[in-house]
């Protein structure tokens, strides 16, 4: 059974957020996912999602399509699987490299937070549990979300690359033809999940019938 560890920031792409959290929960194989939302992916889910969330608590219940959340010290939800982190929450488990975890995705990855995870300097849970992961040799996962790209990017991605992270930019594929943007979401999840080694039977594959 895996863990996993999925950070959601304020860059725009909460679809492709709720697609990954929602596959990962129903997932045969996974028997934890810690979730850690920044401050400002709160609003980006008000506008992108059309829900008003005061909280970390809310915004994680928005994205699971209503089920609450376990949060550490509280009562459980979401079938008791996921475990919601305060971004505050620097003594939370999965800031250490002690606690057993499969990797880290950060979906949608911001700019901010990429520069945070790619110069090592963590202000909130979501930059350590990274720094952990990649300390520990995990596959970390970007999901970068800013276009266009300037220098600072560029460069950091190229530092947070060489650290051992993949930035995996939010760039849709036509090739499936896509119907609508949850298909596009579900691509992305797809795509993402080969790279961190959970097998899957979504999405469609070039070359083969799905």
């Amino acid at each position: 059974m895996r863990r996993y560890i999925v950070g959601v920031t304020g860059a725009s792409g909460s679809i492709c957020a709720r697609s990954v959290l929602r596959h990962l929960i129903a997932h045969p194989e996974i028997e934890r996912l810690h979730v850690v939302l920044s401050h400002f992916s709160l609003q980006t889910l008000g506008v992108e999602l059309g829900v008003a969330a005061k909280d970390e608590a809310e915004g994680l219940r928005a994205l699971l399509g209503g089920e609450g959340p376990q949060v550490p010290g509280g009562k459980s939800g979401a079938g008791d699987k996921v475990v919601l982190h305060r971004s505050g929450d620097m003594a939370a488990a999965i800031s250490s490299g002690s606690y057993p975890c499969d990797g880290m995705i950060v979906v949608p990855c911001s700019g901010g937070t990429l520069a945070a995870i790619a110069n090592g300097t963590c202000t909130n849970l979501l930059h350590r549990a990274a720094e952990v992961t990649l300390k520990e040799r995990r596959p970390l996962v970007l999901a970068f979300r800013e276009s266009p790209l300037s220098l600072v990017h560029a460069e950091n991605m190229v530092r947070a690359t060489r650290a051992g992270a993949i930035v995996f930019p939010l760039t849709p594929a036509f090739y499936n033809r896509p119907q609508g943007i949850e298909e596009i979401a579900e691509q992305f999840t797809a795509r993402i999940f080969d790279l961190v080694r959970l097998p899957h039977s979504f999405g469609k594959r070039w070359g083969t019938a799905r």
